[in-house]
Protein backbone atom coordinates (compact mmCIF):
# COMPACT_ATOMS: atom_id res chain seq x y z
CA UNK A 1 0.00 0.00 0.00
CA UNK A 2 1.00 3.85 -0.59
CA UNK A 3 0.20 6.52 1.84
CA UNK A 4 -0.08 9.67 0.12
CA UNK A 5 -0.15 12.59 2.48
CA UNK A 6 -2.21 15.68 1.18
CA UNK A 7 -0.42 18.48 2.40
CA UNK A 8 -0.74 20.33 -0.69
CA UNK A 9 -2.88 23.27 0.22
CA UNK A 10 -6.07 22.82 -1.82
CA UNK A 11 -7.03 26.36 -3.34
CA UNK A 12 -7.64 27.78 -7.02
CA UNK A 13 -3.99 27.56 -8.32
CA UNK A 14 -2.76 25.59 -11.87
CA UNK A 15 -0.39 23.47 -9.90
CA UNK A 16 -3.08 22.47 -7.01
CA UNK A 17 -5.80 22.31 -8.99
CA UNK A 18 -3.70 19.82 -11.30
CA UNK A 19 -2.11 18.01 -8.61
CA UNK A 20 -5.81 17.13 -6.77
CA UNK A 21 -7.18 16.40 -10.30
CA UNK A 22 -4.49 13.55 -10.77
CA UNK A 23 -5.41 12.09 -6.96
CA UNK A 24 -8.92 12.38 -7.71
CA UNK A 25 -8.87 10.61 -11.14
CA UNK A 26 -6.37 8.29 -9.75
CA UNK A 27 -8.52 7.14 -6.93
CA UNK A 28 -11.72 6.28 -9.29
CA UNK A 29 -9.61 5.19 -12.74
CA UNK A 30 -7.14 3.11 -11.01
CA UNK A 31 -9.65 0.77 -10.15
CA UNK A 32 -9.12 -0.23 -6.70
CA UNK A 33 -10.46 -0.53 -3.01
CA UNK A 34 -8.34 2.60 -1.48
CA UNK A 35 -9.84 5.06 1.96
CA UNK A 36 -9.19 8.40 2.06
CA UNK A 37 -9.95 12.22 3.28
CA UNK A 38 -9.02 15.35 3.31
CA UNK A 39 -5.74 14.42 4.71
CA UNK A 40 -4.82 11.38 3.48
CA UNK A 41 -5.40 8.31 0.63
CA UNK A 42 -4.22 4.85 1.83
CA UNK A 43 -3.75 3.36 -1.68
CA UNK A 44 -2.10 0.24 -3.83
CA UNK A 45 1.13 0.45 -5.12
CA UNK A 46 0.74 0.12 -8.75
CA UNK A 47 -2.18 2.77 -8.63
CA UNK A 48 -0.51 5.11 -11.27
CA UNK A 49 0.21 2.13 -13.49
CA UNK A 50 -3.94 0.88 -13.53
CA UNK A 51 -4.63 4.44 -14.05
CA UNK A 52 -2.50 5.24 -17.08
CA UNK A 53 -2.82 1.82 -18.50
CA UNK A 54 -6.66 2.64 -18.74
CA UNK A 55 -5.83 6.14 -20.55
CA UNK A 56 -8.19 6.92 -23.31
CA UNK A 57 -6.44 7.18 -26.45
CA UNK A 58 -8.62 9.41 -28.20
CA UNK A 59 -8.60 12.23 -25.50
CA UNK A 60 -4.44 11.69 -25.62
CA UNK A 61 -4.74 12.90 -29.25
CA UNK A 62 -7.05 15.57 -28.43
CA UNK A 63 -4.05 17.20 -26.01
CA UNK A 64 -2.66 19.75 -28.02
CA UNK A 65 -0.27 21.71 -25.72
CA UNK A 66 2.83 22.26 -26.68
CA UNK A 67 6.51 22.14 -23.90
CA UNK A 68 8.28 25.45 -23.45
CA UNK A 69 11.52 25.06 -24.92
CA UNK A 70 13.63 24.34 -21.87
CA UNK A 71 11.28 21.89 -20.19
CA UNK A 72 13.10 18.46 -20.29
CA UNK A 73 10.41 16.54 -18.58
CA UNK A 74 9.53 14.52 -21.68
CA UNK A 75 13.27 13.03 -20.98
CA UNK A 76 13.74 12.94 -17.22
CA UNK A 77 10.62 11.08 -16.37
CA UNK A 78 11.67 8.49 -18.59
CA UNK A 79 15.00 8.20 -16.44
CA UNK A 80 13.41 7.76 -13.64
CA UNK A 81 11.35 4.85 -14.60
CA UNK A 82 14.88 3.07 -15.87
CA UNK A 83 13.71 4.02 -19.39
CA UNK A 84 16.89 5.74 -20.24
CA UNK A 85 16.79 5.22 -24.25
CA UNK A 86 12.88 6.90 -24.02
CA UNK A 87 11.84 10.27 -24.88
CA UNK A 88 9.24 11.94 -26.17
CA UNK A 89 8.49 14.73 -28.64
CA UNK A 90 7.98 17.96 -26.46
CA UNK A 91 4.15 17.98 -26.42
CA UNK A 92 2.02 16.04 -23.81
CA UNK A 93 0.17 14.30 -26.26
CA UNK A 94 3.32 12.47 -26.97
CA UNK A 95 4.73 12.27 -23.33
CA UNK A 96 1.37 10.86 -22.33
CA UNK A 97 0.96 8.76 -25.03
CA UNK A 98 4.05 7.00 -23.91
CA UNK A 99 3.97 6.92 -20.56
CA UNK A 100 0.61 4.74 -21.23
CA UNK A 101 2.73 2.57 -23.04
CA UNK A 102 5.57 2.10 -20.58
CA UNK A 103 3.04 2.14 -17.51
CA UNK A 104 4.22 -1.14 -16.61
CA UNK A 105 7.64 0.38 -15.92
CA UNK A 106 5.61 2.98 -13.13
CA UNK A 107 6.30 2.04 -9.78
CA UNK A 108 5.70 3.76 -6.48
CA UNK A 109 7.64 4.67 -3.44
CA UNK A 110 5.58 3.69 -0.09
CA UNK A 111 5.08 7.11 0.61
CA UNK A 112 4.43 10.15 -0.96
CA UNK A 113 4.22 13.75 0.45
CA UNK A 114 2.37 16.37 -1.51
CA UNK A 115 3.81 19.46 0.50
CA UNK A 116 5.49 22.28 -0.66
CA UNK A 117 9.37 22.67 0.79
CA UNK A 118 11.47 25.72 -0.02
CA UNK A 119 14.92 26.26 -0.18
CA UNK A 120 16.78 29.79 -0.62
CA UNK A 121 16.69 28.35 -4.15
CA UNK A 122 14.69 25.70 -4.82
CA UNK A 123 10.75 24.61 -4.27
CA UNK A 124 9.94 20.81 -3.88
CA UNK A 125 7.26 18.63 -4.21
CA UNK A 126 7.86 15.17 -2.10
CA UNK A 127 11.50 15.36 -2.43
CA UNK A 128 14.42 16.47 -0.12
CA UNK A 129 16.57 17.63 -2.58
CA UNK A 130 16.67 18.56 -6.36
CA UNK A 131 19.14 15.34 -7.08
CA UNK A 132 15.67 12.64 -6.08
CA UNK A 133 13.31 14.45 -8.51
CA UNK A 134 13.16 15.99 -11.77
CA UNK A 135 12.37 19.86 -12.93
CA UNK A 136 8.76 20.63 -13.15
CA UNK A 137 7.72 21.67 -16.64
CA UNK A 138 6.56 25.98 -16.74
CA UNK A 139 2.84 24.85 -17.39
CA UNK A 140 2.80 23.94 -14.09
CA UNK A 141 4.76 27.26 -12.55
CA UNK A 142 1.91 29.42 -14.48
CA UNK A 143 0.79 30.31 -11.12
CA UNK A 144 4.77 32.40 -10.19
CA UNK A 145 3.98 30.43 -6.85
CA UNK A 146 0.99 32.51 -6.46
CA UNK A 147 0.14 31.75 -2.28
CA UNK A 148 3.77 30.68 -1.31
CA UNK A 149 5.41 33.68 -1.50
CA UNK A 150 5.04 36.04 1.13
CA UNK A 151 6.72 38.58 3.20
CA UNK A 152 7.31 36.27 6.04
CA UNK A 153 9.92 34.57 3.79
CA UNK A 154 12.50 35.93 1.91
CA UNK A 155 11.20 34.77 -1.49
CA UNK A 156 8.90 37.85 -2.67
CA UNK A 157 11.84 38.96 -5.09
CA UNK A 158 13.74 35.82 -6.04
CA UNK A 159 13.03 33.16 -8.72
CA UNK A 160 12.23 29.75 -7.39
CA UNK A 161 13.60 26.74 -9.41
CA UNK A 162 11.17 23.95 -8.71
CA UNK A 163 11.35 20.23 -8.77
CA UNK A 164 9.45 17.26 -7.67
CA UNK A 165 9.02 13.43 -7.31
CA UNK A 166 8.35 10.93 -10.19
CA UNK A 167 5.47 10.38 -8.57
CA UNK A 168 4.10 13.63 -7.88
CA UNK A 169 5.30 14.52 -11.56
CA UNK A 170 3.15 11.40 -12.81
CA UNK A 171 0.10 12.49 -10.79
CA UNK A 172 -0.04 15.79 -12.37
CA UNK A 173 0.29 14.69 -15.74
CA UNK A 174 -2.80 12.94 -14.96
CA UNK A 175 -4.73 15.96 -14.00
CA UNK A 176 -3.29 18.07 -17.21
CA UNK A 177 -4.71 14.76 -19.21
CA UNK A 178 -8.26 14.68 -17.28
CA UNK A 179 -8.58 18.56 -17.31
CA UNK A 180 -8.01 19.30 -20.52
CA UNK A 181 -10.73 21.04 -23.42
CA UNK A 182 -9.20 22.04 -26.38
CA UNK A 183 -6.62 24.45 -27.93
CA UNK A 184 -7.33 27.55 -30.09
CA UNK A 185 -5.59 29.81 -32.29
CA UNK A 186 -6.86 33.37 -32.02
CA UNK A 187 -5.05 36.41 -33.87
CA UNK A 188 -2.32 34.71 -33.67
CA UNK A 189 -2.26 33.65 -30.30
CA UNK A 190 -2.96 29.71 -28.67
CA UNK A 191 -5.12 28.92 -25.53
CA UNK A 192 -5.53 26.10 -23.79
CA UNK A 193 -8.89 25.61 -21.92
CA UNK A 194 -8.88 23.51 -18.65
CA UNK A 195 -11.73 22.54 -16.49
CA UNK A 196 -11.38 21.36 -12.55
CA UNK A 197 -13.50 21.01 -9.92
CA UNK A 198 -13.05 24.03 -7.34
CA UNK A 199 -11.43 23.73 -4.35
CA UNK A 200 -14.81 23.44 -2.27
CA UNK A 201 -15.75 20.54 -4.49
CA UNK A 202 -12.59 18.72 -4.24
CA UNK A 203 -12.37 19.05 -0.62
CA UNK A 204 -15.90 17.88 -0.04
CA UNK A 205 -15.35 15.01 -2.24
CA UNK A 206 -12.12 14.34 0.09
CA UNK A 207 -13.99 14.59 3.06
CA UNK A 208 -16.67 12.48 2.26
CA UNK A 209 -14.55 9.50 1.08
CA UNK A 210 -17.02 7.94 -1.44
CA UNK A 211 -15.92 6.51 -4.69
CA UNK A 212 -18.96 6.47 -5.82
CA UNK A 213 -19.75 10.02 -5.43
CA UNK A 214 -16.54 11.06 -6.90
CA UNK A 215 -17.13 8.37 -9.99
CA UNK A 216 -20.89 10.61 -10.46
CA UNK A 217 -18.72 13.90 -10.34
CA UNK A 218 -16.06 12.92 -13.53
CA UNK A 219 -19.86 11.60 -14.95
CA UNK A 220 -21.05 15.20 -15.40
CA UNK A 221 -17.48 16.97 -15.80
CA UNK A 222 -16.50 14.39 -18.40
CA UNK A 223 -19.92 15.57 -20.34
CA UNK A 224 -19.70 19.17 -19.47
CA UNK A 225 -15.75 18.89 -21.60
CA UNK A 226 -17.19 17.92 -24.28
CA UNK A 227 -19.92 20.78 -24.06
CA UNK A 228 -17.26 23.56 -23.82
CA UNK A 229 -15.34 22.14 -26.63
CA UNK A 230 -17.51 22.11 -29.09
CA UNK A 231 -18.38 25.90 -28.43
CA UNK A 232 -15.04 26.84 -27.34
CA UNK A 233 -14.23 25.84 -30.69
CA UNK A 234 -16.56 28.00 -32.87
CA UNK A 235 -16.60 31.14 -30.28
CA UNK A 236 -14.99 31.13 -26.99
CA UNK A 237 -16.68 34.07 -25.50
CA UNK A 238 -17.52 33.64 -21.72
CA UNK A 239 -21.60 35.10 -21.58
CA UNK A 240 -21.76 31.95 -24.58
CA UNK A 241 -19.77 29.32 -22.57
CA UNK A 242 -21.82 30.04 -19.48
CA UNK A 243 -25.20 30.14 -20.81
CA UNK A 244 -24.63 27.02 -22.72
CA UNK A 245 -24.05 25.11 -20.09
CA UNK A 246 -26.75 26.80 -18.11
CA UNK A 247 -29.59 25.91 -21.01
CA UNK A 248 -27.77 22.70 -21.50
CA UNK A 249 -30.78 19.58 -20.89
CA UNK A 250 -28.24 16.86 -21.24
CA UNK A 251 -26.42 18.25 -18.20
CA UNK A 252 -29.60 19.18 -16.38
CA UNK A 253 -30.82 15.28 -16.97
CA UNK A 254 -27.44 13.87 -15.36
CA UNK A 255 -27.82 16.07 -12.09
CA UNK A 256 -31.13 14.61 -11.59
CA UNK A 257 -29.90 10.86 -12.85
CA UNK A 258 -26.94 11.23 -10.16
CA UNK A 259 -29.14 12.71 -7.74
CA UNK A 260 -26.71 15.58 -6.84
CA UNK A 261 -27.15 18.95 -5.92
CA UNK A 262 -25.11 20.80 -7.67
CA UNK A 263 -21.20 20.95 -8.96
CA UNK A 264 -18.48 23.69 -8.83
CA UNK A 265 -16.41 23.93 -11.50
CA UNK A 266 -13.38 26.38 -12.36
CA UNK A 267 -12.08 26.85 -16.10
CA UNK A 268 -8.81 28.11 -16.61
CA UNK A 269 -7.42 30.24 -19.77
CA UNK A 270 -4.01 29.97 -20.38
CA UNK A 271 -1.79 30.83 -22.86
CA UNK A 272 2.36 30.30 -23.73
CA UNK A 273 4.44 33.33 -23.93
CA UNK A 274 7.89 33.17 -24.96
CA UNK A 275 9.38 29.81 -22.59
CA UNK A 276 6.34 30.82 -19.85
CA UNK A 277 3.08 30.52 -19.44
CA UNK A 278 0.14 33.44 -18.39
CA UNK A 279 -3.37 32.68 -16.71
CA UNK A 280 -5.62 34.66 -19.14
CA UNK A 281 -8.83 33.90 -17.44
CA UNK A 282 -10.74 31.97 -14.27
CA UNK A 283 -13.78 31.59 -14.94
CA UNK A 284 -16.16 29.70 -12.11
CA UNK A 285 -19.20 27.27 -13.83
CA UNK A 286 -21.78 26.02 -11.26
CA UNK A 287 -24.15 23.52 -12.63
CA UNK A 288 -27.39 23.23 -10.59
CA UNK A 289 -29.85 20.16 -10.26
CA UNK A 290 -32.75 22.79 -10.35
CA UNK A 291 -31.59 25.57 -12.70
CA UNK A 292 -32.45 29.17 -12.14
CA UNK A 293 -33.27 30.18 -15.60
CA UNK A 294 -35.74 27.65 -15.92
CA UNK A 295 -37.90 29.36 -12.51
CA UNK A 296 -36.73 32.84 -14.18
CA UNK A 297 -38.33 31.22 -17.70
CA UNK A 298 -41.43 30.07 -15.81
CA UNK A 299 -42.60 33.99 -14.97
CA UNK A 300 -42.49 34.45 -18.79
CA UNK A 301 -43.04 31.49 -21.47
CA UNK A 302 -45.59 28.78 -20.94
CA UNK A 303 -42.83 25.86 -21.61
CA UNK A 304 -39.32 26.37 -19.69
CA UNK A 305 -38.22 23.60 -21.35
CA UNK A 306 -39.22 24.39 -24.93
CA UNK A 307 -37.78 27.48 -24.58
CA UNK A 308 -34.55 26.06 -23.23
CA UNK A 309 -34.25 23.97 -26.29
CA UNK A 310 -34.99 26.43 -28.42
CA UNK A 311 -32.06 28.42 -27.42
CA UNK A 312 -29.75 25.17 -27.21
CA UNK A 313 -30.75 25.09 -31.06
CA UNK A 314 -29.91 28.65 -31.66
CA UNK A 315 -26.87 28.12 -29.54
CA UNK A 316 -25.53 24.93 -31.42
CA UNK A 317 -22.06 24.93 -32.58
CA UNK A 318 -23.21 23.84 -36.21
CA UNK A 319 -26.12 26.82 -35.96
CA UNK A 320 -25.62 30.27 -38.13
CA UNK A 321 -24.73 32.15 -34.62
CA UNK A 322 -21.83 30.10 -33.67
CA UNK A 323 -20.65 30.03 -37.80
CA UNK A 324 -21.20 33.57 -37.80
CA UNK A 325 -19.17 34.60 -34.46
CA UNK A 326 -16.52 32.59 -35.40
CA UNK A 327 -15.57 35.10 -37.74
CA UNK A 328 -15.07 37.95 -34.90
CA UNK A 329 -11.25 37.02 -34.89
CA UNK A 330 -11.02 36.96 -38.79
CA UNK A 331 -9.89 39.52 -41.24
CA UNK A 332 -13.34 39.27 -42.63
CA UNK A 333 -15.15 39.48 -40.54
CA UNK A 334 -19.43 38.50 -41.01
CA UNK A 335 -21.30 42.25 -41.20
CA UNK A 336 -23.47 41.35 -38.18
CA UNK A 337 -20.93 39.65 -36.06
CA UNK A 338 -21.16 42.29 -33.74
CA UNK A 339 -24.83 42.47 -33.46
CA UNK A 340 -24.66 38.31 -32.60
CA UNK A 341 -21.77 39.13 -29.93
CA UNK A 342 -24.44 41.75 -28.19
CA UNK A 343 -27.20 39.27 -28.36
CA UNK A 344 -25.28 36.89 -26.87
CA UNK A 345 -24.13 38.72 -24.37
CA UNK A 346 -27.73 39.67 -24.01
CA UNK A 347 -29.20 36.76 -23.59
CA UNK A 348 -26.42 35.58 -20.87
CA UNK A 349 -28.03 38.68 -18.88
CA UNK A 350 -31.83 37.00 -19.04
CA UNK A 351 -30.44 33.66 -18.99
CA UNK A 352 -28.24 34.15 -15.65
CA UNK A 353 -29.42 37.46 -13.88
CA UNK A 354 -32.81 36.92 -14.76
CA UNK A 355 -32.80 40.30 -16.26
CA UNK A 356 -35.59 40.35 -18.83
CA UNK A 357 -34.42 43.54 -20.52
CA UNK A 358 -31.55 40.99 -21.76
CA UNK A 359 -34.00 39.38 -23.21
CA UNK A 360 -35.55 41.97 -25.57
CA UNK A 361 -32.23 43.69 -26.43
CA UNK A 362 -31.39 39.78 -27.47
CA UNK A 363 -34.18 39.98 -29.69
CA UNK A 364 -32.79 43.49 -31.08
CA UNK A 365 -29.32 42.60 -32.09
CA UNK A 366 -31.07 39.11 -33.39
CA UNK A 367 -33.35 41.58 -35.69
CA UNK A 368 -30.82 44.00 -36.55
CA UNK A 369 -28.03 41.14 -37.81
CA UNK A 370 -31.14 40.09 -40.20
CA UNK A 371 -31.68 43.32 -41.26
CA UNK A 372 -27.99 43.31 -42.32
CA UNK A 373 -28.56 40.16 -44.15
CA UNK A 374 -32.21 39.90 -45.51
CA UNK A 375 -32.40 39.17 -49.11
CA UNK A 376 -34.64 40.71 -51.97
CA UNK A 377 -37.93 38.98 -50.14
CA UNK A 378 -37.00 40.11 -46.51
CA UNK A 379 -35.69 36.82 -45.53
CA UNK A 380 -32.59 35.79 -43.31
CA UNK A 381 -31.67 32.67 -41.32
CA UNK A 382 -32.18 34.66 -38.38
CA UNK A 383 -35.70 35.83 -39.33
CA UNK A 384 -36.21 32.21 -39.19
CA UNK A 385 -35.05 31.55 -35.62
CA UNK A 386 -36.65 35.07 -34.25
CA UNK A 387 -39.67 33.21 -35.71
CA UNK A 388 -39.28 30.41 -33.77
CA UNK A 389 -38.79 31.61 -30.39
CA UNK A 390 -42.33 33.54 -31.22
CA UNK A 391 -44.07 30.03 -30.76
CA UNK A 392 -42.33 28.74 -28.23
Amino acid sequence: MVKINLSLPIDSTFLSETMYEGILFSIVNSKLQCNFNLKTVDIKSDFLSRAYERLDEKRINDIGIRMSGNDNINIKIFEKLGLREIESSKSYRDLITLLKAYNKNMTSKKEINLKIATTKKYLFIDIKSKVEGLSAPQLLKVDRYTGITSLDFEYASQKLTFYFSKEAALTSLLGIYSSFIVSIRQQQQTYYYFLFFSPDEIAYMLSVGKMKLIEKYFLVKNKTIKVLKKVIEKSPINELIIAEIALNLELQQMMIEENLDKISLLLFKISPEGQTYKIYEQIPITIFRENMFYRIAEKYFHDPIKISKHLMAILSPNNVILETLSTLNRATKAQEADNLLKAVQNLYKFVILGDLQGWFSFLREMWNAHEKRKNSEGRSKYLTLIKSLAYA
